[in-house]
């Protein structure tokens, strides 16, 4: 068996974490949530930990400006840390792995691109690796990052409850097309608003499609869609706003109103009764 038939992502993360163990005197959440949430030395704190990469290719085109690329690679690490309630970054170590052709001023770029994220939002980069690859291999960005947020105000995926209603902050779709991808702003503010009353939380990267069903298993609920409400970016239709991903908006649930900021697209029910088809996924 190949990775193209294991059954996607969230099938080989399943097979792989079966034989991993947390300790429950340190780890709050592992594997499972938008960011790994670990105990500190103060129990109102948590620590966070996050990983992403972005992959030329994959995640940007081979001629992408190299300070968006930068921000991007930054920015999806901070969109996790924002998706656990609002929480505040602290540190980031960055791993680059390139071939050794690449130009130098391309790579600094990409460093211009991760200090402007720091600058915005207040972290330090302490810190990383670089690594050659293959000549012709496509360039690969790995961002990890610590975060710290009360404890009261942490927003697992696991919350949902049946009567909550779902709602998404912005726009969905059209992202890579568009080039929104490349310049969005994780939802930090928005997230420390819905912290006081959302039940659950995380960022839409792979889109609606493929993310609600995460959240839904995570809280071992089902949901309910209006589709008439998904609110759509710019010209595109309601698939791409599903299942294009790249979003980096946030989907949560709330018992009773969502905050100004969000749309209110179904509800959480007992079984899932508009099944989702598609999103991104690596492996498929």
């Amino acid at each position: 068996m190949n990775l193209s038939e294991i059954g996607g992502e969230d099938a080989l993360i399943d097979r792989l974490k079966a034989n991993l163990a947390t300790d429950p005197d340190h780890v709050i959440k592992g594997i499972g949530d938008d960011c790994a949430v670990l105990k500190t030395g103060d129990p109102e704190i948590y620590g966070l930990l996050k990983t992403d990469c972005v992959v030329e290719g994959v995640h940007f085109a081979e001629n992408t400006a190299p300070e968006a690329v930068g921000w991007k690679a930054m920015a999806r690490v901070l969109s996790d840390l924002a998706a656990m309630g609002g929480a505040k970054p602290v540190a980031a170590l960055v791993t680059v792995a390139v071939e050794k052709n690449r130009a130098v001023s391309e790579i600094e770029g990409w460093y211009t691109g991760f200090r402007k994220a720091a600058d915005r939002y207040e972290f330090s980069i302490v810190g990383g690796e670089t690594t050659s690859l293959p000549e012709g291999g496509p360039a690969m960005i790995s961002i990890s990052m610590t975060g710290e947020i009360n404890r009261e105000s942490c927003i697992f995926r696991s919350g949902a409850q049946i009567g909550d209603l779902i709602a998404v902050s912005g726009r969905l779709g059209d992202s890579f097309e568009s080039g929104r991808h490349l310049q969005f702003e994780p939802r930090f503010d928005l997230a420390r608003t819905a912290a006081g009353s959302a039940t659950a939380m995380m960022d839409l990267s792979d889109g609606l499609a493929k993310d609600l069903p995460r959240l839904a298993t995570a809280s071992g609920v089902g949901f309910s869609i209006d589709f008439d409400k998904v609110p759509l970016n710019g010209e595109c239709n309601l698939e791409a706003a599903l299942t294009d991903g790249e979003d980096y908006e946030l989907l949560a649930t709330f018992p009773d109103s969502a905050p100004a900021g969000f749309t209110v697209i179904g509800k959480i029910t007992e079984t899932i009764e508009t099944p989702l088809k598609g999103g991104w996924d690596h492996f498929s």
